[in-house]
């Protein structure tokens, strides 16, 4: 989304019906393909993105970083529409860094609607039989088998929960005083988003290791079947992590690597 818009406000045309930007001579089409949008650690925020795109104006990159930022802010409040990309505009913060980089933070409302958007697409098809499933089989790579089994291990545990634990699962559930609820997770949810965001650029070998290797870190420290040791909020966020893990493997695998996505070992 942040690409997309990007390039909307270096094409953006004016009340004249000229772009914005026509004057540097600028042949959008091929700089867009090119730009880039890294995701980067920090304190504040889980999802929080850094673009280089202005310094590439240079004497004119304070201008582009005005344009842009005005740009955004001006779609969020425009939108008709509550759909998702409206709430995650509105709950987006633009800042530049010391270097001239633009800094787009997204808050925690905002991570909180997007998860429950991810949450509410894997929980019909986690339940789904797979098409490839039949033809496929466990991997020789030591690699691939470890991932396998972390597969098998989010099975596990979402036979052992109680599935109408997750039914109630809401926007509002992923947080507490309007603050995302999650902290021990944190590391498990960064790597979710990392996965989802470079779905068609990473080889799916590499976010699939990725993946599993925090899944099992995730696993170690954080309790998800036995509630009565846990808050019921959190426990509830913890399972519907489970659950989001267990989707994207199983893409991962079966359809990206081409083995079994093994619901038991």
């Amino acid at each position: 989304m942040l690409l997309v818009e990007i390039c909307q406000a270096i094409t953006h045309k004016t009340d004249a019906n000229v772009p914005i930007f026509l004057d540097l001579e600028l042949n959008s089409e091929n700089f867009c393909r090119e730009l880039v949008v890294k995701k980067v650690k920090n304190q504040t925020s889980i999802a929080c993105y850094r673009s280089a795109i202005a310094l590439q104006f240079g004497a004119e990159s304070t201008l582009i970083r005005e344009k842009i930022a005005q740009f955004f802010q001006t779609s969020a409040v425009i939108s008709s529409e509550m759909d998702l990309k409206a709430i995650l505009l509105r709950n987006l913060t633009i800042s530049t860094t010391n270097i001239g980089l633009l800094e787009f933070e997204f808050g925690d409302w905002a991570i909180a609607n997007w998860l429950q958007t991810v949450w509410e697409s894997c929980w019909v098809e986690n339940d789904s039989k797979s098409a490839f499933s039949r033809d496929l089989t466990l991997s020789e790579n030591p690699q691939i088998f470890s991932c396998q089994y972390t597969y098998s291990r989010c099975a596990a545990l979402l036979r052992l929960t109680d599935p109408s634990k997750g039914v109630g699962q809401t926007v509002e559930t992923w947080l507490r005083d309007k603050k995302l609820l999650l902290g021990q997770e944190r590391f498990l949810l960064e790597q979710i988003i990392t996965t989802i965001d470079e779905w068609e650029e990473k080889p799916p070998l590499e976010s699939t290791i990725a993946l599993s290797q925090r899944f099992q870190g995730f696993y170690q420290s954080c309790q998800v079947v036995k509630y009565e040791v846990v808050d019921f909020q959190v426990a509830q966020c913890r399972l519907a992590l489970v659950m989001i893990t267990h989707w994207l493997l199983k893409q991962l695998l079966e359809q990206g690597l081409g083995v079994l996505a093994p619901e038991t070992l």
